[in-house]
């Protein structure tokens, strides 16, 4: 299928690893030009020329901190001056430190909300001036299946996740008049280092091995294995495109059957 997006230019965040880069690598399959960022340069630069040599796409790393107030800036300067136009804006701020609600600070809660709340939101209003010369401007979030049923462990993700839901449905309807669609991404378990960091938290409060933990997840995913993150840049990419032009508002699940609500 053509989705379309030939030409169309992307900003993804937490582009150098996980899903981040899953989602870069199925946008830039199907014709996109891209602005990536993440933290390290490193690793991201790498990822951008890996990318562009398999796709024959123009990518630009950015190594900026997602949750520094310049950053916005930052990125939508960059699809300004590089290429004159913003189609797709991927918000993937990537995840929380663990810990149970009673064992966090009120630093690392106020650094969650900027991570995960603030940092997304101040993306969107830098990039609505673009987005809104696009033919079919895109809005997505990358949240976690937190935002249906909370994650043992993760307390700020299970608090500001769902969060995100609201403030997507809120502005599905503030900037339909823009053309703007807008949705959550809320992926199960992948094969991350997040995921395996997520594992080493369970662990060590469970007293049970990795491997018990692992094999656990598993088999409480009807699916019977992890998700790729490839998996997930395709569904960002049928979102990011013409034909999904009648979908806005949405938080889509992700997770191999895993969460088992209706």
């Amino acid at each position: 299928m053509d989705l379309r997006l030939h030409g169309h230019v992307a900003i993804v965040q937490g582009a150098s690893r996980g899903l981040g880069r899953g989602i870069a690598e199925a946008l830039a399959a199907e014709g996109c030009d891209l602005i990536l960022s993440a933290r390290t340069e490193g690793p991201l630069r790498q990822a951008a020329n890996e990318i562009a040599a398999s796709s024959g796409r123009r990518v630009d790393p950015i190594a900026v901190d997602s949750s520094a107030p310049e950053s916005a800036g930052t990125l939508v300067e960059a699809a300004r001056s590089k290429f004159g136009r913003l189609d797709i804006l991927l918000a993937n701020g990537g995840g929380p430190p663990p810990g149970g609600a009673l064992d966090l600070s009120d630093s690392q809660w106020a650094a969650a909300a900027e991570l995960l709340l603030i940092s997304p939101m101040r993306l969107i209003r830098a990039s609505l001036p673009l987005l809104r010369e696009s033919p079919a401007p895109r809005v997505m979030i990358v949240t976690s299946s937190s935002t249906r049923q909370p994650v043992s462990g993760l307390t700020l993700s299970n608090t500001y996740r769902p969060a995100i839901c609201g403030l997507v449905k809120t502005l599905s309807e503030e900037l339909a008049h823009d053309r703007v669609r807008i949705h959550s991404l809320a992926p199960g378990r992948f094969d991350t280092d997040r995921l395996r960091e997520v594992i080493q938290v369970q662990s060590a409060k469970s007293g049970r091995t990795p491997e018990q933990v692992t094999d656990a997840m598993l088999a409480s995913i009807p699916a019977g294995r992890l998700g790729q993150p490839i998996e997930l840049g395709h569904l960002a990419a049928f979102l990011a495109s013409p034909l999904a032009d009648y979908l806005t508002g949405c938080n889509w699940l992700i997770d191999g059957g895993l969460i088992r609500a209706i």
